[in-house]
């Protein structure tokens, strides 16, 4: 863990504002509301450990990671409808394509927007998209390469490499397609509004299935 590290700033016996406080928690995951949430309901898987990317994730946590993700996946969609899962992976600390956030996470998002298409026309030219899981995030990381992945529920991945890839481009894509381009960045546009209502929706959701804001999803 590292000071600098705003993820880490997540872990237990540090203030953090209200949307860094997490909604629901694995024995190594986190998951928190996002700032600069272009719909509401847009959540981050964050590992506890302080790991650059899930590329990089020892083997030993992938089951947990998935279970974790599937159960944010399905209290999505009870609220909000059908939930992507993306990640922009950097190659290294300090990339573009990290996002300004050397620490894993990934979104997990309700929205029915095609981000293979959408995405694609900010992709490098001759970067293509190809089927993928954990295994190949870890190869792209080995091979030094930046990654985008994505995947919807119950499908298989897919990923993108390149030596650089950019900034935020999944964000950019969803901004474009719902007519704000020009707010993509989490930074300058934080969309307080829609982060807040996911957290008034789904603490009411844990509620309503008798459980708190202090629940432990502890992966099988």
């Amino acid at each position: 863990m590292t000071s600098a590290c705003r993820l880490c700033s997540t872990a237990p016996n540090v203030h953090r504002d209200e949307w860094d406080t997490p909604l629901f928690e694995s024995p190594n995951f986190i998951s928190v509301p996002s700032l600069g949430s272009l719909v509401q309901g847009w959540l981050l898987l964050v590992p506890k450990r302080h790991v650059l990317s899930m590329g990089t994730l020892p083997d030993s946590m992938h089951h947990e990671l998935n279970e974790f993700k599937a159960i944010l996946c399905a209290a999505l969609t009870e609220c909000y409808g059908a939930a992507v899962a993306f990640e922009h992976g950097p190659s290294a600390e300090n990339s573009a394509a990290g996002c300004g956030v050397d620490h894993a996470h990934l979104h997990i998002v309700p929205t029915t927007i095609d981000l293979a298409m959408k995405v694609t026309p900010y992709l490098p030219a001759g970067v293509k998209w190809t089927p993928a899981g954990l295994r190949e995030c870890q190869e792209a990381h080995r091979r030094g390469l930046d990654y985008l992945y994505f995947e919807k529920p119950n499908e298989r991945g897919w990923i993108a490499t390149d030596r650089a890839l950019g900034s935020q481009l999944f964000r950019r894509a969803i901004a474009a397609e719902l007519g704000i381009p020009e707010q993509y960045s989490w930074r300058e546009h934080p969309q307080l509004p829609n982060t807040m209502e996911t957290i008034k929706v789904l603490r009411s959701w844990q509620e309503h299935n008798h459980l708190n804001s202090e629940s432990h999803f502890v992966a099988a």
